[in-house]
């Protein structure tokens, strides 16, 4: 994580489902020794009531309404790509700094590269020279290639794998179990739907469905 300061506070932008999730990575992180820190809240704009479901961290402000800190650290817990890059944008505008979490299950070969504010979640995998853009996800039992590319703010779901040698733009969203076979690109904000099997490569902003897939370009 980089930090040493027993003093520095972890905030999680987006207090949905998602960001419930990656409340108990962080806390999973920080009871591995991963990391010195304390969970600060949530920042929420949506109305969002972790407690309903039985998550005791609360929110504290909204995301516009957070003044942060030199101590504090926030993670954005968005999983839309698109939306991902708006909240984080917004931060920025306030002056954050970026927390990256990586869960203590997860491997992460040493020649890799992670940028910046992802979140890459339980038992996922980020093999050799593999570059992953700032505020990237990658979410639990995904598979990242050698040599692959994953641009900033893209999204990846559980149990998907990217084969070696993809490169993705930025703000792609790659569904569950979806497989991109080696060698490929994928375009600016492009989606490659749940279990897809994607043998060539995705213009920016289409949508790739189906084994084989086909491109349906977005509107």
């Amino acid at each position: 994580m980089g930090e040493t300061e027993g003093s520095v506070v972890l905030y999680i932008a987006g207090a949905g489902g998602f960001g419930r999730e990656v409340a108990s990575y962080a806390a999973e992180i920080i009871a591995a020794g991963r990391w010195q820190a304390r969970l600060g809240g949530f920042l929420d704009d949506t109305g969002a009531n972790p407690a309903f479901f039985g998550c005791s961290l609360p929110v504290i402000n909204t995301i516009n309404g957070w003044r942060p800190k030199p101590e504090d650290r926030v993670v954005v817990a968005v999983g839309e790509p698109a939306a991902r890059r708006q909240v984080t944008d917004r931060l920025i505008q306030s002056g954050a700094r970026f927390a990256t979490l990586i869960h203590p299950t997860a491997w992460v070969a040493a020649q890799a590269r992670v940028g910046q504010g992802c979140i890459i979640a339980p038992l996922a995998a980020v093999a050799p020279y593999a570059e992953i853009g700032d505020h990237a996800v990658i979410n639990v039992h995904a598979g990242i290639g050698h040599d692959v590319r994953l641009g900033a703010y893209s999204v990846v779901a559980p149990q998907a794998v990217l084969n070696g040698f993809v490169t993705t733009a930025e703000e792609v969203l790659v569904g569950s179990s979806a497989v991109i076979t080696a060698r490929l690109s994928v375009g600016t904000g492009a989606k490659i739907s749940a279990g897809s099997v994607v043998y060539s490569d995705v213009p920016a902003h289409a949508t790739a469905h189906g084994n084989p897939a086909r491109m349906a370009r977005l509107p």
